[in-house]
């Protein structure tokens, strides 16, 4: 049992790394089409007519994936904090963030696939592609958040699962470095 909880804690680590280098890769290029569009608008004064869309869809799959790294992290919005000193706790909020995120997210995971399907036929003017390769982002974060709910779960059976947990929890709570 212990074997097969932090397995699925492992892998939820592995796409959560994944899922950092898709989000990076998305906001960096966004950043490099938004340059484009600038020089191009102001320098050739002929912007290319599919980079804002392109900048759009990549902002969108990079700000997803990014949403659920930061619930890997404990980077999330939280209301209460558990003191990492009581194990009873940390044990309690797993299980809170586990109920909550699965509560909310579920539902929306059932009506995104219609919403998906309905975007299957429709094209994107300036790129020319489907418009359900944009929307897909959601129900990919929506699937990584309660996989990462469920992994996170595991600190009620696991020692080395809820030592992570806290790990991330701490780090969280640490302000930003100071210049």
């Amino acid at each position: 049992m212990i074997f097969l909880v932090e397995s699925l804690y492992r892998l939820s680590g592995l796409l959560n790394r994944i899922a950092l280098r898709i989000a990076a890769f998305c906001i960096l290029g966004m950043l490099a089409v938004m340059m484009l569009q600038v020089v191009a608008r102001y320098v050739f004064v002929s912007p290319p007519f599919w980079t804002e869309e392109l900048a759009r869809w990549l902002m969108v799959w990079g700000g997803l994936l990014g949403a659920s790294a930061a619930f890997r992290f404990h980077a999330d919005p939280a209301m209460v904090e558990a003191p990492a000193s009581s194990l009873v706790r940390q044990r309690a909020q797993a299980v809170a963030r586990f109920v909550a995120s699965w509560l909310f997210f579920v539902p929306v995971l059932w009506y995104c696939w219609p919403f998906v399907e309905r975007q299957l036929p429709r094209m994107s003017e300036g790129l020319e592609v489907s418009t359900a390769w944009m929307v897909t982002a959601l129900p990919v974060a929506i699937v990584l958040i309660l996989l990462h709910g469920l992994a996170g779960l595991g600190a009620l059976v696991s020692p080395w699962v809820l030592s992570q947990e806290i790990a991330h929890g701490k780090d969280a709570d640490e302000p930003p470095l100071e210049s």
